[in-house]
């Protein structure tokens, strides 16, 4: 067998194929190299955090033991004033008004106990400041869940950013829902989030009217808190908007930014059941919003509204829904109503007599073929109070009817009633 040597264009061709791909190898290389260079630069950015704050927890405790004594003894200060200043006052021998530390009696009396007062009252700020030092430094650990309030992350992480805000001469404006229900989580970890958000705002400002407005509300029908943190700033980047919630994905390079803030965020807010997104609009500003489940959530009953009248049901959905944050369904009739028990289990059923296809007894009798139906409450809605499948409904077990129209007052009431006020 003769070997056909390769042609000159052959040669030529392969030459190339063979540079190209030389080049394509040494630009995944250069950059591996510099991915493994961020890696590095990050990692090392992660130790300096880590040794930060153990020295800022040695710190704080050291400040602490000064600052404790200092709290302790001006009560005494205090005291000792008070016993002191009757003696003081007496007039002293050769009629001169005595000066101590400079000052007269009557400057003293009047303001001494005002300038013990208000180094009492720095002396407590100094120990404020520094506990939340030591709880922001302390790891914390997500798996670890107390009920809080999420108005409390809001005001440790303010105060926390509080000098940063001042020395850039931002604005916060709060308006901070009251009584809102507990969420279940890490409070030092929600911490973490706001303060993140916070001072992403404050590097987003470049201008003299810098603002950031934080909001808490609470969604009732979905049974979640609502935080939302926004900005006037210059807005996130459209080249990194996509990816903001990426590791290491950040436009503040050159201005010491790792792109760790908001990926971490983003993992603390789903270990907690909840969500994150933000809407961004370029040279205007952005708006961070998290939603969080509540433990209202968590213990609320499972409703089934079952009605044909698509008005009826929206009315008792926006009802119930709002009143107390049950977890409502719907079914448009009787077969979506069985087809829904199938799988879901409510903890009440109200369920219309009188529907197309399949009316309400027909459903009545097949839950109580169902064992693990048996226990399900069940009221009953019918614009005719008087008709007979009323009785057949009541041999059944099913007795609590309400006669429409009725009021939501009344509704609401006797689902309370049944539910026990869960």
């Amino acid at each position: 067998m003769t070997l056909k040597a390769p042609t000159r264009d052959e040669t030529a061709a392969e030459v190339a194929r063979l540079r190209a791909e030389n080049r394509r190898l040494e630009s995944l290389v250069r950059k591996n190299e510099t991915a493994l260079r961020q890696v590095e630069q990050q990692l090392q950015q992660a130790q300096k955090m880590e040794t930060l704050g153990t020295l800022v927890a040695g710190v704080a405790h050291e400040i602490n033991n000064p600052i404790n004594l200092i709290i302790y003894n001006l009560p005494l200060l205090q005291k000792i004033w008070a016993d002191l200043l009757p003696a003081l006052i007496r007039p002293p021998a050769g009629g001169a008004e005595r000066k101590y530390g400079g000052f007269t009696v009557d400057f003293l009396k009047d303001n001494l106990p005002r300038l013990i007062g208000d180094m009492d009252l720095a002396a407590n700020r100094v120990t404020k400041i520094v506990a939340d030092l030591k709880n922001f430094s302390r790891q914390s650990n997500v798996a670890e869940k107390h009920p809080f309030s999420i108005n409390a992350a809001v005001t440790n992480a303010l105060r926390l950013a509080k000098p940063t805000l001042r020395r850039a001469g931002i604005r916060v404006a709060t308006e901070l829902a009251p009584d809102l229900p507990q969420v279940e989580g890490s409070l030092q970890s929600l911490e973490q989030v706001v303060l993140n958000i916070i001072v992403n705002g404050v590097q987003a400002i470049e201008h003299a009217a810098g603002e950031i407005r934080i909001k808490t509300t609470i969604d009732r029908k979905e049974g979640r808190v609502r935080l939302q943190v926004a900005d006037n700033g210059r807005g996130v980047s459209p080249a990194i908007a996509a990816r903001v919630f990426l590791p290491f994905v950040t436009d503040k390079q050159d201005r010491g930014g790792t792109g760790l803030g908001l990926s971490v965020s983003y993992g603390i807010v789903k270990a907690h059941g909840g969500e994150i997104f933000f809407e961004t609009q370029p040279g205007e500003g952005t708006t961070f919003t998290i939603l969080l489940p509540t433990l209202l959530k968590r213990h609320a009953a499972k409703i089934l509204v079952v009605d044909d009248d698509r008005m009826v049901r929206q009315v008792m959905v926006e009802a119930l829904s709002l009143s107390r944050c049950y977890l409502v369904e719907e079914a448009a009739n009787g077969i979506e109503a069985s087809i829904r028990l199938g799988t879901y289990r409510p903890d009440l059923l109200i369920l219309d007599v009188f529907m197309p296809e399949m009316d309400g007894l027909e459903v009545c009798r097949s839950i109580r073929t169902e064992p693990e139906l048996a226990g399900m409450n069940v009221i009953i809605t019918t614009g005719y109070p008087g008709h007979p499948k009323l009785d057949e409904l009541a041999d059944l077990g099913f007795t609590h009817v309400l006669a429409k129209p009725f009021n939501i007052p009344e509704l609401l009431h006797t689902v309370s009633t049944l539910l026990g006020d869960r």
